[in-house]
């Protein structure tokens, strides 16, 4: 039977999945922060998060193509500019003396980022975002991510 601390885990980790998907994201950053704090291998951390994340992010890709809200206009600039860089990204082994670290800032720089106070605004109107911009976007999260 497995230890304690593992269903523990597995059980906080379902949680975060249940909340990311619930907002349309596969939730990486909430398993690698979970393994980080339950003291995961880093050599675990990230093959397990990548599982993890293809796993949720089909489940919610097929809820939002069932919905009729999938756009292949919005997906491709995304897929060309998170693909090659991510497995760019994925080549690069740190050590897990400068990865924890490296990730541990990550996760409080976006923590802090929360009690930011921002005003909210809807968009009535939802549009696609510039190509150049989800291209962008898309190369950056990919290669810092993987």
């Amino acid at each position: 039977m497995p230890e304690l601390s593992v269903l523990f885990l597995a059980a906080c980790m379902f949680f975060g999945a249940a909340l990311y998907t619930s907002v349309g994201h596969a939730g990486a950053s909430a398993y690698i922060a979970l393994m980080a704090l339950f003291g995961v291998a880093p050599a675990v951390m990230r093959p397990t998060a990548l599982a993890l994340n293809i796993l949720v992010a089909g489940f919610t890709s097929f809820r939002y193509l069932y919905a009729g809200l999938f756009r292949w206009r919005t997906l491709w600039p995304f897929l060309i500019g998170a693909v090659p860089f991510a497995f760019a990204g994925g080549a690069i082994q740190l050590p897990g003396a400068y990865y924890r670290p490296l990730v541990g800032v990550v996760l409080l720089f976006s923590g802090a980022r929360l009690l930011w106070p921002t005003d909210l605004t809807t968009n009535k109107e939802p549009r696609d975002p510039p190509i150049w911009a989800a291209f962008s976007a898309a190369s950056a999260s990919a290669f810092c991510l993987d």
